[in-house]
Parts: C-alpha cells; structure tokens; sequence
C-alpha cells in the first residue's frame, strides 16, 4: 500500500510518495500543477495521480491551496498538524519546538508527549515570509538561493511591514549600502519577525522548516538573538507534504 503527501503552496507544490518505506520527492510549479493535475473526474475536481511515479493508495493533503477546491480524492488536513506530524516523522522527536517559515506565512509549534500544546501563526504580514525574500530577490536581482549567504554588517530595516519594507530597501540602495549588507539586514530582519514567538521556548529543541529555513543567513540571525542552536530539517520545504504521508500512512495501517 502506497501513502502519498501534498503540500499546495502558494509557489510550489510539494509531494511525498512513501512506497515500501523509501520516500520519493515531488516539487512542481503551483500554477503549473494546477495545470496539469487538477481536472474532473466522473463530473469531481480531483488531484489526477495517473502520471505520477506510483499508484497512491492513501493521498492527503494540507497548504495553501488545500481549501481553494473541494478534491474529491484527497482528505485534507490543517497546515498545523501536518508541520508537526513531518517534524516528528523527520526527527523521532516527540517534544520540540518548530518554527516553519513558508512563502505566505510563519508558524511557531509546541510539541509536548507528541502532541501539540501550543501554536501561534502570522498570517496578517508577509515581511516574515518565503514572498518578502521573493520580493527583495527581485528587486536585488539576486537568486534566492544567493540571498541566505550574507550576514555581515546588516543594515538595519525598521519596516515592520513588507511594502514598505520594500521602499525602506530601494532608499538603502540610493544611498549607497552594498547589497551585501542590504541583504544580511533582510535575513536578520525576517529573523527578528519572528523572535518574540520563540522566546518562550528556548529552554525547547529548536527545529526549523519551510523553504525559508534554507537560507542558513536567517537561521544564523535566529541562533544569534536567541543564544540558542536551531536545527533545520532534513527536508525543510518537504515537511508540511512528510506530515500528509505520515498521516496517509497511518490510515492505511
């Protein structure tokens, strides 16, 4: 029996197939796989899994886009559980806290006996998200990948909000700032964002997901301020899709 995982997020989706215990990575361009996915079956919206590389027995899903069409082959989850059930199915960890930074928002969980205690979520402001690192990244015209590399000498941003975060970094840049040190300034303001989330739980395990987890300048800033070692996981941007299959697995157990 083969459980499958899908995390529909606002840039990418993420899938997960698990078959025989080996896990299989899927990422496709959101309006792309919607494209090509997404289509009617016997009169139902549904996630064609045809061309996929296995035939999935179990499919859930959770993101961004999960509540956007009713799927009628797919059970839906909460971003929230799914996060949790991928960083324990990625660490054998049953207490921990994890902080999941994705393209629209960011997420602080408490996970206590396996079991979540406590979340918070931002959801109202994108300065502490995937989309301000893709905003910034073109206006830069730096890759994002590149955008992770810089943590010397950070300018300082104010802005508590994206837009105009976004004017505060082109007035940087008139004034002659290197974008070396505009871009460690954007690294550390987005790790400052989410601090005052953290600060309760630095006596926890730290781990850290989402796409915006692999720019090791945000996680630097992270650990700097809170004193504290911060983990990313192994497959930090898959984690939300691991969280579905985990699920998936278990109700075909």
């Amino acid at each position: 029996m083969i459980a499958g995982g899908i995390d529909l997020g606002s840039r990418f989706v993420k899938i997960v197939i698990n078959n025989r215990g080996e896990n299989h990575y899927l990422i496709f361009d959101t309006i792309e796989f919607y494209k090509e996915y997404v289509k009617k079956i016997d009169n139902k919206m549904a996630i064609d899994i045809s061309n996929f590389p296995f035939r999935i027995d179990k499919l859930f899903a959770t993101g961004y886009g999960r509540n956007l069409l009713n799927f009628s082959n797919v059970q839906v989850i909460s971003e929230i559980k799914a996060h949790y059930m991928g960083a324990m199915e990625q660490t054998g960890e049953n207490n921990f806290v994890l902080v999941d930074i994705g393209g629209q928002d960011s997420k602080v969980i408490f996970v206590r006996d396996g079991y979540i205690e406590d979340f918070v979520m931002n959801d109202k402001c994108a300065a502490s998200s995937g989309r301000f690192i893709e905003t910034v990244s073109s206006i830069l015209k730096v890759p994002i990948g590149d955008m992770g590399k810089f943590v010397n000498d950070p300018v300082k941003l104010s802005s508590t909000c994206s837009v105009f975060a976004e004017s505060e970094i082109i007035g940087k840049i008139a004034e002659g700032y290197p974008f070396e040190e505009i871009m460690a300034g954007v690294n550390e303001s987005i790790a400052k964002r989410i601090l005052p989330h953290l600060k309760k739980y630095t006596k926890h395990k730290i781990f850290a997901g989402g796409g915006v987890a692999m720019l090791e300048g945000v996680i630097f800033f992270m650990e700097k301020h809170l004193n504290k070692k911060i983990q990313t996981l192994p497959n930090p941007h898959f984690n939300g899709a691991i969280g579905c299959m985990a699920y998936a697995s278990r109700k075909i157990d």
